[in-house]
């Protein structure tokens, strides 16, 4: 249907043009200036001090309106079969020669347009295969009439030299052009993969946070289990309740996560932020961890992005803490509100990572996360042991 569209659009101006170019011969063929130097207004036009020409004694040849014709087909094809089109303008130009016109500015126009067209959606080897000949063609069918055709005193490699330089710059735009959304649709096609690599990315960064936290939390529980199942088993039933707890929640989110990335029910439930950094205590507790939570400042409402990525540093942190801080530590997270900054701080009191410490993937995918939010993440061993995890994410502006 675009191509039918096209081809409709590029025919009304071909007709427009062809109707121009028919009148421009007409007047060249009435003032004298045909291919050979005959004409019925061989004195010139009225303004040139000659007498003026009887229009209506003035006749084209079959060869200038087969050639207009050709004309007309090749402007109205030059986007859709652009070697077609070069075909078509090299024998209209022709015939427009051979029948005794000669190849006025409008047909110029013509030829130089379906040029410019093809070099635009051929590709340079193929472009020059098929132009060149039509070109040179031209060329020496404008001498037809000369002696030797023009061979006597270089007056063909003149008019070669004519045809190939109307045509070069019109050949040369095009190709210009055509580098051009060539160079423009690489960039797109760049754009289009780096935001799927990002997109997989960020995937991969939620699945791992949460499919990470919950098996850290369900392995803490089933170790309580086995270990207990002997001697007290009310306590592990209350581990087995709670991995069965954490698995049914980490589904669920699960589920609610790729929902949002699918774009299912995305408007109808907020993404999770800090407002859930309650529950997140909750399982680590029951998980056997310890965490103290520490709100300060005038808190604002945050954006969904910011106060995702926050939570989701919060639970990377604490399940860093109940990996590897060892029986007995305890977390504490700070919250603070600060002007134009929040502030997230999870410490803990373990024995810390030591010296020679390498940082991991969950700490990478932190950073990552804090960056993509405008925000700065560090992260080490503390002061008095244990290990620290630091997190300032601009909010200005936000009310």
């Amino acid at each position: 249907m675009r191509s039918v569209r096209t081809v409709a659009v590029d025919a009304g101006l071909g007709v427009v043009l062809g109707a121009v170019a028919v009148v421009a011969v007409r007047a060249q063929v009435a003032f004298g200036h045909t291919a050979g130097g005959e004409g019925p207004g061989r004195g010139g036009p009225p303004w040139a001090g000659g007498p003026g020409p009887e229009w209506g004694q003035v006749s084209l040849g079959w060869g200038v309106w087969a050639g207009v014709a050709l004309l007309v087909v090749a402007v109205a094809v030059r986007r859709v079969r652009p070697a077609a089109a070069l075909v078509a303008a090299g024998a209209g130009a022709g015939a427009v020669l051979v029948g005794g016109g000669v190849v006025n500015p409008v047909v110029v126009v013509m030829g130089a347009l379906v040029v410019f067209s093809a070099a635009i959606r051929m590709e340079p080897v193929r472009f020059l295969g098929w132009a060149l000949p039509s070109v040179l063609g031209v060329g020496v069918l404008s001498r037809v009439g000369e002696p030797w055709w023009g061979l006597v005193g270089g007056s063909l490699w003149a008019a070669l030299a004519v045809a190939v330089g109307v045509a070069a710059p019109w050949a040369g735009a095009g190709v210009f052009v055509r580098a051009r959304r060539q160079g423009r649709a690489r960039e797109r096609e760049a754009e289009v993969a780096r935001h799927r690599y990002e997109e997989r990315l960020r995937i991969a960064r939620e699945v791992h946070d949460l499919v990470g936290h919950s098996l850290s939390v369900i392995s803490m529980q089933a170790g309580v289990a086995l270990h207990v199942v002997d001697r007290r088993p009310e306590q592990a039933a209350v581990a087995l309740a709670a991995i069965r707890d954490s698995s049914r929640s980490a589904l669920e989110e699960l589920r609610r996560t790729l929902a949002v990335f699918r774009g299912e029910g995305a408007a109808l439930e907020p993404v999770a932020g800090l407002d859930r950094l309650e529950g997140v205590v909750e399982e680590m507790g029951r998980a056997g961890l310890a965490v103290e939570v520490e709100r300060s400042g005038d808190a604002v409402v945050l954006p969904g992005a910011v106060d995702h990525a926050l939570l989701r540093i919060a639970q990377e942190a604490l399940t860093n803490v109940l990996r590897h801080a060892g029986a007995g530590a305890v977390a504490r997270v700070e919250v603070a509100f600060e002007a134009g900054w929040v502030r997230l701080v999870v410490a803990d009191t373990g024995a810390g990572p030591g010296a020679g410490w390498v940082e991991g993937a969950g700490i990478a995918g932190m950073r990552e996360r804090a960056r993509g939010v405008g925000g700065e993440l560090a992260a080490g061993p503390g002061d008095g042991g244990g290990f620290v995890v630091r997190v300032r994410v601009p909010v200005e502006g936000v009310v």
